[in-house]
């Protein structure tokens, strides 16, 4: 399982890939709504809660690619990433 720190980093270099010398770290997918809701909506990501599991999972819709996590956010990024073809 990624830390915060590589899901945010892997996160970033994804939505700036042109911006090498951007001080990628100033995002907190995991956990910032500011932050995630815009890939979010964007990817048209699904996230929701599993009683059974007791964690939020987040899926692209089409049940592809299906993560779980112990917050919303957290799920929603590892699901982005997943999409992306990042291991998670």
């Amino acid at each position: 399982m990624l830390t915060d720190a590589e899901i945010n980093l892997a996160i970033a270099q994804i939505e700036y890939p042109n911006e090498p010398d951007r001080n990628l770290t100033g995002h907190n997918y995991c956990t910032d709504w500011a932050d995630v809701g815009e890939v979010i909506e964007r990817q048209k990501i699904t996230v929701g809660y599993n009683d059974t599991e007791r964690l939020y999972f987040a899926h692209d819709g089409y049940g592809n690619a299906i993560t779980y996590a112990e917050t919303p956010t957290k799920a929603a990024a590892l699901c982005y990433l997943k999409m992306k073809g990042v291991e998670v």
